[in-house]
């Protein structure tokens, strides 16, 4: 059997950044060297963006909508990955990328149009997560400053003053944090305490793993600030 560092497989829930996975044995296959990655479309400035890995689009013709994903198996090694808009005949991002066997990642595309970005988290395990889950928090949204994620009812942030991300930042806050697991609302507030985003009550299930991100834009009716949730098994 071959595993991933986070064992992935895509499948879609609606309204939600969501993914489970499992791969089944089979004695008679060898399998060919490969990771995998899932990418996140955090782009408010356009519909949707294409991904292009290698020269291939990841997602067909079929743009992958603001606020959802498309999940991929990768080759290893250096790979040449160009993210596009939807919109107009335009590059948002040109980057290199090497991918390791039996690897899980999850890549970010955010931003604006005058300054697109992309980062990118190596996705690994927690030992022992028992009857928690794993979860960390990413600030994507444009004009917000510093934010706070808050869960449930507690009056101190399990992530506090959450810059808008850098590659950097991201990669050194990619380490899921075990917390107790249940039915819990998400709210994320700036440093004054002012309420930005709100999200309903959340199942988070013991044993998953979740990154929660901030994105759209303050102050936008068309784009506004949203709590979006990935879960991974």
């Amino acid at each position: 059997m071959k595993k991933f560092s986070i064992r992935l497989l895509v499948c879609v829930v609606a309204g939600v950044f969501a993914f489970t996975s499992c791969l089944k044995d089979d004695n008679d296959y060898v399998p060919m060297p490969e990771g995998y990655m899932v990418f996140v479309n955090a782009f408010p400035e356009a519909s949707g963006v294409i991904y292009n890995l290698d020269g291939r689009n990841i997602n067909g013709y079929v743009p992958t909508p603001f606020q959802s994903y498309v999940g991929s198996r990768l080759f290893v090694g250096k790979r040449n990955l160009r993210i596009g808009s939807a919109d107009e005949n335009k590059v948002l991002i040109d980057s290199n990328i090497t991918v390791k066997d039996t690897t899980a990642y999850t890549s970010f595309v955010y931003g604006t149009k005058e300054l697109p970005k992309f980062a990118m988290t190596t996705d690994k395990g927690i030992e022992n997560l028992g009857d928690k889950f794993g979860v960390r928090y990413f600030n994507f949204a444009n004009g917000t400053g510093e934010t706070n994620l808050f869960l449930g009812d507690a009056t101190e942030p399990l992530f506090a003053k959450r810059p808008i991300e850098t590659g950097a930042t991201v990669v050194a806050n990619e380490a899921f944090q075990a917390t107790a697991s249940g039915t819990i609302k998400l709210t994320v507030k700036d440093n004054a305490g002012t309420t930005l985003a709100t999200r309903g009550d959340f199942v988070f299930q013991k044993g998953r793993y979740y990154t929660i991100i901030l994105t759209g834009k303050k102050d936008d009716t068309k784009t506004p600030l949203y709590i979006g949730v990935v879960a991974v098994q």
